[in-house]
């Protein structure tokens, strides 16, 4: 007979590790892409046309970021209803295979297909592994739980640093290693898709044998707790800013990658651009999400990372220099590093649904907003003249949305979080 959640178990220090090892593998298998695919679109697509290529490499971000936006829902569902474990290891398994398989991809069709069944198959970690840790760890009625809470959130976010720090750079590193040796095979670039192929096995192994097999959610909240209403006050809100939040992110990531070809600077520089966002982010929520900043404190944080967010992509088209570019990168990645786990947070926080399905609704938006930025990018860059504009859009929409967030910590502090806002809690009724 399985156990519900309705019997508080906090998260065990095996099963945390297991979803910290599973968080930094899809994000690693994401990032490796990043510094070469220009080259591997140019090969397939057998063009040097710079504005085809950046239409193909801002449609391939867009198509794994876009997949997402209808499967997450499903697996967040799936998970409410068989267990948290079995989605974590069917996504991990799936996404080793469609990863594995994209190294192989004949031709440009094959890549866009299997990076979409990838994203597809990503779609179901990261929710599902946050809906277990909410899950699992007590809410605003349980003593600490809030910190608790919050600090795995955290862990989880700067876990997926950690593995976009060491994808972006290990694609980078192979791919000039390539270049330097001048070998004219496609096989160095293939390696490191294997190599997180096959970490993705063993995070799936990982969680099999350290997450509790009998262990189900208990039953979501009433309806009548929400209202007329399918959403509580201030959700659409926290949504619509962590999609917003995803774009300029989605469009500072293409973008930089196709700003580095138009500088000459390599891959290897641009695994070194992607290294320094990463590290950033993970340094700045390590504060934020130490013991140092509550939970209640760290809402102030949301619209002036914003604007901060919003002044570093504005800047970047006027950059040429290295080091310069780095610190605009910093800039850019500290408060993006900020904005997305706070918001993941709070909408965990006073939903009124199953944390799965939740989770899965807030990964669908922030996927949607990936995938419009990316595409976004892609097309901007694209069309002559207008390769800064990708940046300088995306910080006009963050600018709209520090403006959108200034009366967020207001609205946060008068919702009262009632204990059904954690799925299964059997105080609510």
């Amino acid at each position: 007979m399985s156990v519900s959640m309705h019997a508080r178990l906090p998260t065990s220090r095996l099963a945390l590790s297991a979803l910290l090892a599973l968080a930094f593998v899809v994000a690693l298998g994401y990032g490796i892409v990043l510094p070469v695919l220009p080259m591997i679109v140019e090969r397939l697509a057998g063009s040097t046309d710079p504005a085809f290529n950046a239409r193909q490499i801002g449609f391939l971000t867009a198509a794994y970021v876009a997949a997402p936006v209808g499967a997450a829902f499903l697996w967040g569902k799936w998970s409410d209803s068989i267990g948290r474990r079995p989605v974590l290891v069917v996504g991990l398994i799936g996404f080793a295979v469609t990863l594995a398989a994209s190294a192989l991809a004949p031709s440009l069709l094959v890549l866009y297909i299997g990076r979409i069944l990838n994203g597809g198959f990503a779609a179901a970690v990261g929710p599902t592994a946050l809906a277990f840790i909410a899950d699992t760890e007590g809410g605003a009625d349980t003593e600490g739980g809030d910190d608790r809470r919050t600090r795995a959130f955290g862990w989880m976010s700067m876990a997926s640093i950690a593995g976009f720090l060491v994808g972006p750079t290990l694609g980078g590193l192979v791919a000039e290693l390539k270049l330097g040796l001048g070998v004219a095979t496609a096989a160095p670039q293939a390696v490191p898709f294997f190599l997180a192929s096959g970490l993705a096995v063993a995070a799936a192994l990982g969680v099999w044998f350290a997450l509790p097999g009998k262990l189900l959610p208990g039953p979501p909240a009433e309806a009548s707790k929400r209202g007329s209403s399918m959403f509580v006050p201030g959700e659409l809100r926290l949504l619509a800013l962590a999609a917003v939040a995803a774009a300029g992110l989605g469009a500072f990531e293409v973008g930089l990658a196709l700003r580095n070809v138009e500088l000459a600077m390599g891959p290897a520089t641009l695994g070194l651009m992607f290294g320094t966002c990463s590290i950033v982010m993970f340094a700045v929520q390590g504060l934020v999400f130490s013991p140092l900043v509550k939970p209640v404190a760290a809402r102030l944080l949301v619209a002036p990372a914003f604007l901060v967010m919003a002044i570093g992509l504005a800047v970047v088209p006027a950059i040429a220099g290295l080091t310069e570019m780095l610190f605009a990168v910093s800039v850019v990645s500290a408060s993006a590093g900020v904005i997305s786990p706070l918001l993941a947070y709070w909408v965990s926080r006073i939903s009124a649904r199953s944390q799965g399905m939740e989770l899965g609704i807030q990964s669908a938006a922030v996927s949607l907003g990936l995938s419009v930025g990316s595409a976004a990018a892609g097309l901007l860059f694209g069309s002559h003249r207008l390769e800064g504009a990708a940046f300088l859009a995306a910080a006009a929409a963050m600018g709209l949305a520090a403006i959108a967030s200034l009366k967020l910590p207001r609205r946060l502090a008068s919702e009262k979080v009632e204990p059904f806002a954690v799925a299964g809690r059997s105080d609510s009724r």
